[in-house]
């Protein structure tokens, strides 16, 4: 594997794990009080990001540190197709992700009774995080759109 694949591995497991672990721990907090589940929101919000960062830093630095020679070439053209038919594949997941969270802001303003029957949906950064899901949904379909080209060789 080369550098650059293995760069994408390495942040598509840690973004699978790092975020699955806080999207898993935001549901649970639909029956807290909504003072503390803003809290506890922002709190794993941190923790993930900063973990995401560390996470990356030393794996990314150990790659390197193992194959040093492999690390400092230059992108050639077949990473950079790989990368952008990638990217594209990723946009469109996000464009997905930003037209489901829009629908569900204009249902609950449409019918806003609605909201009563689940706790889950009067949590006040669900729109918030539903965007940030699909974000982080596009950035997994994404490495892995990037890993599929790499192992297919397309």
């Amino acid at each position: 594997m080369s550098f650059e694949e293995k760069s994408i591995w390495v942040s598509l497991i840690s973004t699978v794990c790092i975020f699955g672990y806080y999207f898993i721990n935001v549901l649970s907090l639909g029956s807290m009080p909504l003072e503390q589940a803003n809290i506890a929101a922002v709190q794993l919000l941190f923790q993930a990001v900063v973990t995401t960062v560390v996470v990356e830093i030393i794996l990314h630095t150990v790659i390197a540190i193992c194959n040093p020679s492999d690390a400092q070439q230059p992108s050639d053209e077949r990473d950079k197709l790989y990368k952008m038919r990638a990217n594209s594949v990723g946009y469109s997941v996000l464009i997905l992700g930003i037209i489901l969270t829009l629908g569900h802001i204009l249902l609950s303003s449409f019918f806003p009774e609605s909201k009563g029957q689940n706790a889950v949906a009067t949590f006040p950064l669900l729109s918030a995080n539903i965007l940030f899901f699909s974000f982080i949904i596009s950035e997994v379909a994404r490495y892995s759109s990037q890993v599929f080209f790499y192992r297919k060789g397309a």
